[in-house]
């Protein structure tokens, strides 16, 4: 036991702690005001545009903390003086001023969330190479490579692990103390936010940085086999790897026979997506390959067995394409479906295979997609703002370059208007609307000037209808003036021009289900003639009541006859359901009268007689997919 809490005692913590500060002085720095800064969010009372720029911040502190983590790793490796050691760490601190100066201040900007996570990939794929820059692919051995790709990949599993338990735990415990100690005057959310930050932006970022190897492994064969890792690889991830093969695979054929019906949209993400977990199980299984036949073969036919899903989701892609243009989503499918072409090509023709060519590929095309003209900030933008400016044409809502509104919604197709809709709303969710505002000079002019006309009048209002209440007054004084949002922008365009997202959908069709009841003011259902039936059942929608009853299934349009928890039969009341809406059709009303919910059936060897109280069906004209089920009926069957 002594030796197990020897690694835990304050001179080991004092030694890592002085290792860490040496090894990585900005990161800590970084990690430190990314906590101030979220402390300060979640304590404080600030501006919209000051939390905004506390936001820019936080995320540029988060880009730089990975960024100055291989800043480090490839400054040990190169193996500089300390004067040179200095002067590399200017650069983390140079890369978060550009960051922070190029992130939007509009957080939720589309463009800004697509920089973020572009930057986060190929600075996080970096990491995994970074040691061997000068010797990729040529020199460097794959042992060596594959040792420090294990440590760094165990890294991110270990910190992910230890943040996850900390945060659950701790949560767990801080609810349990406030519950069972009555402690109810404390903001229980703001602790477990403190904990949030504490767990994720301290604990966690700094137990990482202790693991991180040192420069003297990064040249050494130290790989050590772990049982559980093995048995990962070995049986749990090989295996799932195949099964997943086998349903693709299965998908392609049964299309082939329908070649129409071919690919459907989703295969195009889901073959990037498990390709990818592919090619990471390729990696991590290259330590097993000469240990087990199994994973010798599916080493061997793994990279041909994705070129025929590339062709199907290079087919997919281009017929959305054709249909309606490149967005960011299909050139990210494009151009990850590039990336496991070329790793795919790699590993067959290659001799040399280095595994280091996977990371550091997907860092120079998330590099290249960033900044070369075509970039996805730049060719999918333009190329729907052009789609947009060729409809309007269509439509002739610009004319000679002139915007000429359409009088009615109905002057031009459904089809047309819905994409000049969706059209208007993509180019405005890529640069804050800056291309719309542009297209609708005039309009939006207009518009942002009574915007802020409105704005004025209400915070003036305020102040004279509270005049006599000092802190409404003080927080009325502070509100600032915020420019037209990008869905406040969209919706005044759309109504000047006369387009809509969509066609002839009605306040009742919005609804999903339609409830009917009997009208008892007119009605007397009771007493009910039992007259000539033999038996007289409970109709209900719950299944668990009694062990003989009949349950009506609006959604499935059937009543189903259960009898000791088994089903007896199934009727069809498709006729019943469609009588009751052609009903409401008519007269739109859903309190019927007691003959328009009576009605008599003749079913296999029995006659019916179905008497309602209340029935609920899926409206027809619902627009929108659904799975749920609200479907519900009550009454009596009689059974002749």
């Amino acid at each position: 036991m002594r030796n197990i809490f020897k690694s835990f005692s304050i001179d080991n913590f004092k030694e890592s702690i002085k290792n860490i500060v040496s090894r990585f002085p900005i990161t800590l720095v970084v990690i430190l005001l990314t906590c101030i800064l979220f402390f300060l969010l979640i304590h404080s009372w600030f501006t919209q545009n000051t939390e905004n720029n506390i936001a820019r911040a936080i995320f540029s502190l988060i880009i730089t903390y990975f960024f100055s983590v291989w800043v480090y790793i490839t400054s040990e490796k190169l193996d500089f003086d300390e004067r040179k050691k200095y002067i590399y760490q200017l650069i983390p601190i140079m890369f978060w001023v550009s960051f922070f100066i190029w992130f939007d201040k509009d957080i939720g900007n589309f463009n800004n969330i697509v920089f973020f996570i572009l930057s986060l990939t190929w600075i996080i794929s970096y990491i995994f190479i970074a040691p061997y820059t000068q010797e990729l692919l040529i020199n460097l051995k794959q042992w060596v490579y594959y040792s420090y790709l294990f440590k760094i990949s165990v890294v991110f599993l270990k910190s992910t692990i230890l943040w996850f338990l900390l945060f659950i735990l701790w949560n767990i415990w801080i609810r349990a103390v406030i519950e069972l100690f009555d402690l109810s005057y404390i903001h229980m959310d703001k602790i477990i936010w403190d904990w949030a930050v504490i767990s994720l932006c301290l604990i966690t970022p700094i137990f990482a940085l202790w693991q991180i190897p040192e420069k003297n492994s990064f040249n050494k064969d130290s790989f050590e086999e772990n049982a559980f890792f093995s048995f990962l690889i070995k049986y749990v991830w090989i295996p799932f790897i195949h099964i997943y093969f086998i349903i693709l695979y299965a998908y392609s054929i049964k299309v082939l026979f329908n070649f129409s019906d071919w690919p459907k949209w989703e295969v195009a993400w889901l073959t990037i997506g498990f390709s990818t977990f592919w090619y990471i199980i390729y990696i991590f299984s290259y330590i097993f390959e000469d240990k087990n036949k199994f994973i010798w073969y599916f080493r061997s036919f793994f990279p041909y067995a994705v070129i025929p899903q590339l062709f199907m989701l290079f087919y997919a892609i281009w017929l959305r394409i054709w249909q309606y243009d490149i967005t960011t989503n299909r050139y990210f499918v494009v151009v990850f479906g590039l990336w496991l072409l070329i790793i795919s090509l790699y590993f067959i023709i290659s001799r040399n295979k280095s595994l280091s060519f996977i990371p550091a590929l997907l860092t120079l095309f998330t590099i290249l997609i960033s900044v070369w003209p075509g970039s996805v900030y730049n060719l999918p933008k333009a190329r729907q703002f052009n789609r947009l400016l060729s409809n309007l044409e269509k439509a002739r809502i610009i004319n000679w370059s002139q915007i000429v509104p359409l009088k009615n919604y109905e002057d031009i197709t459904p089809e047309l208007s819905k994409e000049i809709y969706s059209e208007i709303q993509y180019v405005c969710d890529y640069d804050n609307c800056d291309m719309i505002k542009s297209l609708f000079y005039e309009k939006y002019n207009e518009f942002a000037k009574k915007h802020k006309q409105d704005f004025e009048k209400l915070k003036n209002e305020d102040l004279l209808k509270y005049k006599n209440d000092e802190n409404i007054v003080k927080d009325t004084n502070e509100r600032i003036y915020n420019e037209p949002s990008r869905w406040e922008i969209v919706a005044e365009v759309t109504d000047y021009i006369k387009v809509k997202s969509y066609f002839d959908i009605t306040e009742e069709d919005k609804i999903e289900y339609l409830n009917f009841n009997i009208d008892y003011k007119n009605n007397d259902i009771f007493p009910i003639n039992v007259e000539w039936y033999k038996k007289l059942y409970r109709l209900w929608s719950n299944i668990e009541k009694f062990i003989e009853y009949w349950k009506i299934d609006s959604y499935k349009k059937t009543i189903e006859i259960i009898e000791n928890w088994q089903t007896i039969e199934i009727i069809d009341i498709n006729n019943i359901i469609e009588k009751i809406y052609s009903n409401y059709k008519d007269k739109k009303n859903l309190s019927l009268k007691k003959e328009d919910m009576t009605f008599e059936i003749q079913w296999t060897k029995w006659s019916y007689k179905i008497i309602l109280d209340n029935l609920s069906i899926k409206n027809p004209n619902y627009k929108w997919e659904t799975n749920r089920d609200y479907s519900y009926s009550n009454w009596y069957i009689l059974v002749k």
